[in-house]
């Protein structure tokens, strides 16, 4: 008999015949919790299973009507990419009745191509640093949430929005640390990253994150995809105080000093602060 082959893009008709096991929970767990996340992603989560194993659950979780292969990479894709997914009706009703509270999908087909690389950047970051402090033990993720605008703060007769990418904690036994996480994919000009830079300032200064989210201090991480936009990015931060002096609040790294194969890179002194001086750890 010869072996059904499954198209891409396209459903198929005669779904596999498979059961729902463990596996397959934790990858539709993992898509309700990042936006879109791409088949290398995903393999790296399941790092002590077969990447072979996981990417036929992935097949069948498609063509089975529980996650989304969006459109948009069609225009694009080629043998060597990895498909990108997000969590479908099916897979958020699944999750949803696993955690006891709605899971909803997402719509993929408003966004766009660079929407989902920017998505695919940020839970780059996210998988990464989780196995990092996992490898680490002292430290844990506590609260990561991808939260889009949170607030404004009004400044020289303008309204900066704060709008971050994610805000995480990271727990220690002795204290807590928090971030705002910003994944910059050089679409921004200059001076928009300015505005964005100066709101933080101000907004730190007003009081607002304690105001609105109950926290006492934090630090803004940028992600750039090369080493001159973390030197542009870095000095642009700088004059954000007014003062022009720089501050310890803005850190700057490349997205490819760490990977999901080396994730305990995110650790290590690859991160320059707006204030200038050397390399600086994450934890530190």
């Amino acid at each position: 008999m010869a072996k059904h082959r499954f198209k891409k893009f396209e459903r198929s008709e005669k779904p596999p015949g498979f059961r729902i096991g463990e596996t397959d929970l934790k990858i539709l767990k993992l898509l309700a919790d990042c936006r879109f996340l791409d088949s290398r992603q995903i393999t790296a989560f399941f790092r002590l299973q077969s990447a072979r194993n996981i990417k036929k659950r992935l097949q069948f979780l498609y063509h089975g009507g529980y996650i989304e292969r969006p459109g948009q990479q069609m225009a694009t894709y080629k043998l060597s990419d990895h498909l990108v997914y997000s969590l479908g009706k099916k897979g958020a009703s699944l999750v949803s009745q696993d955690k006891g509270k709605v899971i909803e999908s997402k719509p993929s087909k408003e966004v766009g191509v660079s929407f989902i690389r920017h998505s695919l950047m940020i839970s780059d970051f996210r998988l990464a640093l989780e196995a990092a402090l996992k490898n680490n033990g002292t430290f844990r993720l506590a609260v990561w949430r991808e939260m889009g605008a949170i607030d404004a703060v009004h400044c020289d007769n303008c309204r900066l929005p704060i709008a971050p990418d994610a805000f995480f904690a990271i727990d220690h036994k002795d204290y807590v640390m928090h971030f705002f996480l910003e994944a910059d994919r050089s679409t921004m000009t200059l001076e928009r990253m300015a505005n964005k830079f100066k709101g933080y300032w101000n907004w730190k200064a007003d009081g607002g994150h304690t105001q609105k989210i109950g926290i006492n201090t934090f630090r803004v991480l940028t992600i750039c995809l090369s080493d001159e936009r973390v030197e542009n990015l870095r000095q642009v931060a700088a004059k954000a105080n007014g003062r022009e002096t720089g501050s310890d609040m803005f850190w700057f790294a490349q997205a490819n000093a760490y990977d999901l194969q080396n994730p305990e890179n995110i650790l290590t002194p690859i991160w320059r602060s707006a204030k200038g001086g050397g390399l600086r750890h994450l934890l530190e």
